[in-house]
């Protein structure tokens, strides 16, 4: 079994794959086949999947909008924190905002077996290329 200090390097490494080149590809690779993944935000009901493919379609979505984020680590055992503040700008109209995410990791023999996102409820709008007319 890895270590807890093996496991936040473990995701670390992939995170950091994963913000530096835009592709989920890293994260990936390093899940079970049968990922229980979950995401969740305050006042919504959980969505719950099985998978890689799951978690390859919510990522491929959020990549396409987030554009830089703060990242916090920290671990308890197999479990590994991510606190995520993200920017991003949503298109057409050049809306920019802000909001906050936690990434949950479960890992087992150096594979991620389970993953549930946080999501925040709210984003805050920090600008936008749209002008009044």
């Amino acid at each position: 079994m890895l270590s807890t200090i093996d496991n936040l390097a473990l995701v670390k490494e992939m995170l950091d794959r994963v913000l530096a080149t835009g592709r989920v590809g890293p994260l990936l690779e390093g899940l079970a086949d049968d990922v229980a993944f979950t995401v969740t935000a305050p006042d919504a009901k959980p969505r719950d999947a099985t998978g890689k493919a799951a978690v390859r379609e919510y990522f491929q979505t959020v990549g396409d909008l987030v554009t830089f984020w703060r990242v916090k680590y920290s671990r308890n055992g197999e479990r590994v924190a991510v606190l995520a503040e993200e920017s991003f700008t949503v298109e057409p109209g050049g809306l920019e905002a802000e909001s906050r995410v936690a990434l949950l990791f479960e890992l087992r023999n150096g594979l991620i077996v389970r993953l549930l996102v946080v999501e925040h409820a709210e984003a805050r709008v920090i600008g936008s290329r749209w002008s009044a007319a």
